[in-house]
């Protein structure tokens, strides 16, 4: 038996189709669960399904989540310039969140309230 006569016709799916049918991954998210849960990125992860990602209790898109982190990433390492130790502003922290805010609500429309994410 050939592999023509086994896969009689090749469809190529759409990135709309792909969506759909995308599932879980045995490959790790880019960050870890306590990255994007420190930056109010509440997490669900699945093994067959997709992760899924809330902020505010807004869904959001893996992409969405991980350009936060990123933003949140570079916020931090401008505003830490030549500190170091306690010294330190965190995430937590109300400089912090208003600098991310102001990021927040320019891309995406939303401001975030400081609190950290969960799992759902």
């Amino acid at each position: 038996m050939t592999l023509t006569k086994m896969i009689p016709e090749m469809t190529e799916l759409t990135t709309k189709e792909l969506e759909t049918v995308s599932a879980g991954t045995f490959t790790p998210n880019t960050y870890r669960k306590s990255e994007y849960q420190s930056l109010g990125i509440s997490t669900s992860y699945h093994f067959f399904d997709k992760d899924e990602f809330q902020i505010m209790g807004r869904s959001i898109t893996y992409d969405q989540a991980n350009e936060i982190v990123e933003m949140a990433r570079t916020l931090n390492k401008a505003m830490n310039e030549g500190y170091k130790g306690a010294n330190k502003i965190g995430y937590s922290e109300k400089r912090f969140v208003n600098a991310l805010n102001s990021q927040l609500y320019l891309k995406y429309g939303f401001m975030w309230d400081g609190n950290p994410g969960h799992d759902f």
